[in-house]
């Protein structure tokens, strides 16, 4: 039977796989079809976009099975899982990006991303928390109600925040303050892979 490709658009396939919801193989599927149509390329990078710009209405629990994969690799490295993906705790100055490093491991972005692509960890009425892996940059922004913060695992970028230029690398935090415009650049020649929190303003 012919593939059908505005069928395949109009499902929640793509959706599903932005949120790290499918199988491995499922996954696979979606990688190898965005690389053969056009058309499910050019919606991939506008889902995961959308995801980067934190526009989801439905808080989003990891699958059992992403948890099982996480649990196997890090008991393959001899090391025990330092955080539940069911019962994050909230980043801050003294939060080691190692242990989110080892929590995350079996999370991977998709090779078709462009530029952005966000994982949702956590979405509740305390928080939201985000797995994004940026290659380039993120465009200003500022928040006049949330608390954005930031965890760097990997690579090295440049944040302006207010004009002020600061710069990031693996196991750096830093909190936004709140109104202020800023950006990313990213400095590394890999991606910079990041917890981004954010917080509802007291």
């Amino acid at each position: 039977m012919r593939f059908n490709e505005q069928e395949y658009l109009q499902s929640d396939q793509l959706e599903q796989y932005c949120l790290g919801l499918l199988s491995p193989d499922e996954a696979a599927e979606v990688e190898q079809l965005a690389r053969t149509y056009p058309a499910i390329r050019d919606e991939l990078d506008r889902l995961t976009l959308l995801l980067a710009d934190y526009a989801i209405d439905e808080p989003v629990t990891p699958s059992p099975v992403l948890k099982s994969r996480v649990m196997m690799t890090l008991s393959q490295l001899g090391e025990a899982p330092t955080f539940d993906l069911n019962n994050l705790p909230l980043i801050n100055a003294f939060s080691d990006a190692d242990q989110w490093q080892r929590t995350v491991e079996a999370i991977q972005p998709p090779e078709t991303y462009r530029n952005i692509f966000g994982h949702v960890l956590r979405q509740d009425q305390e928080a939201e928390q985000f797995l994004v892996w940026v290659r380039h940059t993120i465009n200003p922004e500022d928040h006049h109600d949330e608390q954005e913060s930031f965890l760097i695992l990997e690579g090295r970028c440049e944040c302006s925040i207010g004009g002020e230029l600061v710069q990031l690398s693996a196991g750096d935090y830093l909190s936004v303050p709140l109104d202020l415009e800023h950006t990313v650049r990213v400095i590394s020649e890999t991606p910079v892979k990041a917890i981004i929190q954010r917080l509802k303003a007291v």
